[in-house]
């Protein structure tokens, strides 16, 4: 039997799996990943990808190589009914790029996960081996043990610090931790088709068919690229809708079909279902592995970098011995009541696509005809559905004073700032991937004192002086206030507030949430209880 060691294991290499590898490279963590497919999936699969999730690959040093593979030009979403009459309309331009990356995308995740998946190979700190197929672990107090098997079916052996479960919907990680899914799975299953479409290359950019008759939605991707996904009727089987000519008759009403090409198809079922349990002392899940959304909301990918982001700074600190492996424990504590909330999201939002029972969808109708004769609660619908997707707050776990203090908790906005020398950079760039203190209109290394600060800066903590837009000096420049209005309250993404704090300085998290927010007056306090709760999470 062949043995190797590493600091963290990864099973799958889907999406998840690959991105939390390169976080994880990012912070100088020795890593391994397992996939027992010899190369990442080719199927249709998640078509949207959020601003949050752009800046996942940021910070996980794959921006550039896939930002060409992803259309930023979905700005307006269409729901209609049977009659082709419209209930409402999204516009995620009006919520601009607080997070630094277009609201909301489309992209071809098999083009994107093969990319990502070849930028491993870059890293010197990480090992990627397909064909590798788990089987089991067993873990104790000091680590993992893996057992599996190689592409010559040898048996091998992985000795880890931590082990994560990114193996999809089927994972054999969470049956082993004994997990159970709960939830809902829908009645009916789907046909996704991906298409190149010349025909529809400039209209249509993203619709949803409410109809009773056979609910569906279609999606731009780059260029010619299309996605159509229609529900599969009563009766109705995945044979009968993989045909050919079933397919264009579906699609004939909106495109001229001879210009058509179907390069992807397949019939597949989703699921509403989260984990009752994502980790077990140094096992952990993530993704697919802990919880599916249903896709009506475009969340599901999403959700899973969410997963990954929150996970890959306290796995980099505790593998390294900066922090107790205890901080690991807010993983679950912090991410699966979000998980569940975005899965209830997308149900609801199901409920007004997919009805196929006439009585609900004429009351479904009226609802929204009702709503369009008040501007404003027309306005404030679509602001939900907006704030449900983009409110990022952590209230408990890893965070002081959320109960007092708006701004703690919040996942930190990212403007471009203006550099001395009129360079316009995006925040995080300046930050680093460890923890940060900004200091706004002030310098954190001129008002925290000394031994405070030495503390933090043990744990690898940068600090950086941001100014507003009068600042005269060499900090870099806040000019549209962005970061102003956020540090100090006003314009919360998830929040009506307009209070005004009196914060200055900002403890931000790894994952870029503020741990707090704070003055020069109380600095030295809040950061030596945010040290403290490292210390005894």
């Amino acid at each position: 039997m062949k043995r190797y060691t590493t600091s963290v294991a990864i099973i799958g290499a889907g999406p998840a799996g690959l991105t939390l590898a390169h976080l994880l490279s990012q912070s100088g963590v020795d890593t391994l990943l397992l996939e027992k497919l010899d190369k990442t999936i080719e199927l249709p699969r998640a078509i949207g990808i959020d601003s949050e999730a752009l800046r996942t690959y940021q910070a996980a040093g794959v921006i550039d190589d896939v930002i060409d593979e992803i259309c930023s030009d979905i700005h307006t979403t269409e729901y209609i009914n049977g009659e082709g009459k419209p209930l409402f309309e999204f516009h995620s331009s009006k919520f601009g790029e607080p997070y630094g990356f277009p609201f909301f995308n489309t992209f071809d995740q098999a083009d994107v996960d093969r990319i990502v998946a070849n930028a491993l190979y870059r890293r010197g700190n990480v090992r990627a081996w397909f064909s590798h197929e788990f089987e089991r672990f067993e873990q104790s107090e000091d680590g993992v043990t893996i057992f599996a098997k190689n592409a010559n079916e040898e048996a091998i052996e992985i000795n880890a610090q931590f082990l994560v479960g990114a193996d999809g919907a089927h994972s054999i990680i969470r049956k082993q931790l004994g997990a159970n899914m709960i939830g809902k799975s829908n009645e009916f299953p789907w046909l996704v088709i991906d298409t190149i479409d010349p025909g529809l290359a400039n209209s249509m950019p993203s619709r949803f068919f409410c109809d009773t008759k056979r609910p569906g939605m279609t999606i731009k991707k780059n260029g010619n690229q299309r996605r159509w996904e229609w529900m599969l009727m009563p009766g109705e089987t995945a044979e009968d809708m993989l045909n050919d000519d079933h397919i264009n008759s579906i699609i004939a009403p909106y495109t001229d079909t001879s210009q058509v090409e179907v390069y992807r198809k397949v019939v597949y079922n989703f699921n509403a279902l989260n984990a009752d349990k994502w980790q077990d002392n140094r096992v952990f899940l993530v993704g697919d592995a802990a919880h599916l959304t249903p896709p009506f909301a475009g969340q599901g990918l999403n959700s899973g970098f969410r997963d990954i982001r929150n996970l890959s700074w306290k796995l980099a600190m505790a593998s390294k011995g900066l922090v107790d492996h205890k901080v690991l424990d807010s993983y679950q504590q912090e991410r699966r009541d979000h998980a569940q909330e975005l899965i209830d999201f997308a149900l609801n939002l199901g409920e007004t696509i997919q009805p196929i029972d006439p009585q609900k969808a004429a009351e479904r109708d009226s609802f929204f005809f009702s709503l369009q004769e008040d501007e404003k609660q027309s306005q404030d619908f679509v602001d939900n559905l907006a704030h449900s997707m983009l409110s990022r707050r952590v209230d408990t776990g890893l965070v002081v004073d959320t109960e007092s203090n708006p701004v703690s908790g919040q996942l930190l906005v990212q403007p471009k700032l203006t550099t001395h020398t009129d360079k316009e950079v995006l925040l995080d760039e300046l930050l680093g991937t460890g923890f940060a203190i900004i200091g706004y209109n002030c310098d954190p290394a001129e008002v925290i004192a000394t031994d405070t600060l030495t503390q933090w800066q043990s744990l690898c903590t940068a600090t950086l002086a941001v100014g507003d837009a009068q600042h005269t000096g060499i900090w870099s420049k806040d000019k549209e206030g962005l970061l102003g209005d956020f540090i100090q309250g006003k314009r919360l993404i998830n929040s009506e507030s307009s209070l005004c704090n009196d914060n200055t300085l900002l403890l931000v998290r790894p994952d870029k949430f503020c741990m707090a927010a704070f003055n020069a007056n109380n600095a030295d306090d809040v950061l030596n209880r945010a040290l403290q709760l490292l210390k005894t999470a």
